[in-house]
C-alpha cells in the first residue's frame, strides 16, 4: 500500500533513473537527479532545522527546481508552501503571519525579502552538500498517509487568504484515479500551464512522478503567445495536459489552432472554472482524437473529485457536466432544507463533499474550518466531517451532475432568484464573443455584464431578449478589449466588482 507520495519518487527512480522527469528552459532534470536533489534538500532541513509536520516555504517560481524542493520538504517530514517571489507583499506579509514557516527555500536568481525572521536558503546552496541516502529515507519511516502533504493559499471571503492543508493521502487518491481513467504510462509527456501555488498543477506533478513520465515546464510568459505555445506543444510532442479552461479559452479565441499540427495531444483535461461548449467545439474540431475530460473539485478535495469524459456533440450554449464522483469520493446535492436530492429530479441544490480526498481544513484557521468543514448534516449517529463547497447544482436525466454556479453568484433580483452564470452562457454563446462575467452589485440593484469580442452591446442585448426574462437582462453591457484575470488564471470579478465600489 501506498503510504506517501514519496513512494511514487523512489519507485520511478528505481525504475527510470536516466529518464527526463523534468524539462525546464531546455534543462533537463532525470529521476536521478530529481532523487538525489530531494534527499540534499531533506538531509539540510533535518539537519539544520530539525522540525516536523510544520511549514516549509519554498518561494520560486516554476521551474525544476521548485519541484525538486517540494519533495524534499516532503522527504524531510514537513509541509511545502509554494509561494510565487512576484507575489504582492501585503498578500506575503499576511500569509508569513499565518504560517509562522521554519525557513525558506529560495533560488539566487529570486529576489527574497528581508521580512523573514525564519532561515532564508538558497535551494543551490543546498545542493552543494551531500548528505547519506540511508540516513536521510530513514525520516520517510515515521511518515503516515494522513500528515500533511502542502499548504496551498486560496483568496478568502474576508480578504485573509487560507491556508488549504492537504495531506499524502488525499494526493494519492487523486493521483491513482486519474492514472486509470486516463491511462496514463511512462509515455506521457505533460505540459505544466499553473503556476504551482495553484492546485491545478498538482496533477502535472504528481501524476508525472507517479507515472514515470516527464512533465514540460515553461515560463508563464509564454501563455501570453498563444501561438508560441501551440508551437512548444507541436515542437515537443506534448500528448497530456491539465490547464484551465481559461487558458484553453485564450488558445481557441486567438485563432491559432488550425495553424500547427498538434495531433500529438491525447489527452486534454480541464478544470477549475467553467469550460465554454464553444471553445471546447473549436478544440475538439482541430484536435479531433484527444481524449477530452471535464472535472471539478475545489482546492479542498484536491484539485477534483468528479469528471465528465466527454462523448458527444455539445451545443454552443449547452452546459458541460461536471459528471460522477470519483472514486472512494461521494458528492451529494443538498436543499436548504438539508435534505438529499434525487440522482433524476433536476432540482438544484449545495455540493457536498466526503471522502479521503479532502483537505484536512485550513491551516492556523479553526474558525473558517469549522465553517466550511462540517459534519455531514444526513449523518446524526457519529462524527463524519463532508466539506460544503458553496457551489449549485443538479442532475441531469442520465444522472451526471450539471454545475450551476456559486452560492454567491445566485443572487435575488427584482425579487426572483437568478444564476448569473446562466447569463453568462448565453453571452458566451453568442458568436464573436471571447470571454463574459457577470457581477451583481447589490447597493445599486444591478447586474453587469462584461464581455470582450468583435460584437456590438445591442447585439448582445438583442440575443438576450430573445433568450432570457426579462429581469435577467443586465442593467449594464462594457465591452473590453480583454477581462482581468488572477494570479490563478481566472476571470478576476473582485477587480471587476472593485470598479463600482
Amino acid at each position: 500500500m501506498l503510504n506517501t507520495v514519496l513512494d511514487y519518487l523512489i519507485q520511478s527512480y528505481k525504475s527510470y533513473p536516466d529518464k527526463p522527469a523534468l524539462i525546464y528552459s531546455e534543462r533537463e532534470m532525470t529521476y536521478g537527479q530529481l532523487y538525489l536533489s530531494a534527499v540534499n534538500t531533506a538531509g539540510w532541513i533535518n539537519e539544520n532545522i530539525g522540525c516536523v509536520r510544520q511549514p516549509v516555504i519554498v518561494m520560486m517560481k516554476n521551474s525544476d527546481k521548485a519541484v525538486a524542493a517540494f519533495l524534499g520538504v516532503a522527504l524531510s517530514g514537513n509541509i511545502y508552501v509554494p509561494i510565487d517571489s512576484d507575489m504582492p507583499e501585503d498578500r506575503l506579509r499576511v500569509i508569513i503571519d499565518i504560517l509562522n514557516p521554519r525557513c525558506v527555500i529560495n533560488c539566487e536568481d529570486d529576489i527574497i525579502s528581508d521580512m523573514f525572521e525564519c532561515p532564508v536558503i538558497s535551494y543551490d546552496e543546498i545542493q552543494n552538500h551531500d548528505f547519506v541516502q540511508e540516513n536521510v529515507l530513514k525520516l520517510k519511516e515515521s511518515i503516515i498517509d494522513t500528515d500533511p502533504l502542502y499548504i496551498l493559499f486560496t483568496s478568502g471571503s474576508t480578504g485573509v487568504p487560507k491556508g488549504v492543508v492537504v495531506s499524502h493521502r488525499a494526493v494519492i487518491d487523486f493521483t491513482e484515479e486519474a492514472s486509470e481513467k486516463m491511462e496514463f504510462s511512462k509515455n506521457e509527456i505533460f505540459l505544466n500551464q499553473a503556476p504551482f501555488y495553484f492546485d491545478a498543477s498538482v496533477p502535472d506533478i504528481f501524476c508525472t512522478i507517479r507515472n514515470g513520465a516527464t512533465l514540460h515546464i515553461v515560463d508563464k510568459s509564454l501563455f501570453a503567445f498563444p501561438i508560441k505555445i501551440v508551437d512548444y506543444i507541436s515542437q515537443n510532442n506534448i500528448n497530456a495536459i491539465y490547464w484551465v479552461p481559461s487558458a484553453l479559452v485564450t488558445v481557441a479565441n486567438m485563432k491559432v489552432l488550425g495553424k500547427r499540427d498538434i495531433s500529438c495531444l491525447k489527452k486534454i483535461m480541464f478544470c477549475g472554472e467553467v469550460m465554454p461548449a464553444k471553445q471546447l467545439n473549436m478544440w475538439m474540431k482541430a484536435v479531433p482524437e484527444a481524449k477530452y475530460v471535464n472535472y471539478y473539485g475545489p482546492c479542498e478535495a484536491t484539485y477534483a473529485c468528479s469528471y465528465y469524459i466527454i462523448d458527444r456533440h455539445f451545443e454552443d450554449d449547452e452546459p458541460l457536466p461536471i459528471g460522477k464522483a470519483a472514486k472512494n469520493t461521494a458528492l451529494m446535492i443538498i436543499n436548504d432544507n438539508k435534505e438529499v436530492l434525487s440522482s433524476r429530479g433536476g432540482l438544484i441544490g449545495e455540493i457536498y463533499i466526503r471522502g479521503s480526498g479532502l483537505a484536512l481544513g485550513y491551516y492556523n484557521n479553526p474558525e473558517k474550518t469549522k465553517e466550511n468543514f462540517v459534519q455531514n448534516p444526513l449523518n446524526s449517529l457519529y462524527p463524519e466531517t463532508v466539506y460544503k463547497t458553496g457551489d449549485l447544482a443538479h442532475y441531469d436525466e442520465e444522472g451526471n451532475i450539471i454545475y450551476d454556479g456559486r452560492c454567491d453568484y445566485q443572487i435575488k433580483h427584482m425579487g426572483y432568484r437568478i444564476e448569473l452564470g446562466e447569463i453568462e452562457t448565453c453571452v458566451g454563446a453568442i458568436e464573436k464573443v471571447n470571454q463574459t462575467a457577470c457581477i451583481y452589485i447589490k447597493s445599486k440593484e444591478m447586474i453587469i455584464c462584461y464581455y470582450s469580442g468583435m460584437v456590438s452591446e445591442n447585439e448582445i442585448v438583442d440575443v438576450l431578449k430573445r433568450k432570457l426574462p426579462f429581469y435577467m437582462i443586465p442593467k449594464k453591457i462594457i465591452k473590453m478589449d480583454s477581462l482581468p484575470m488572477n494570479m490563478n488564471g481566472k476571470i478576476d470579478r473582485k477587480k471587476l466588482e472593485s470598479n463600482w465600489s
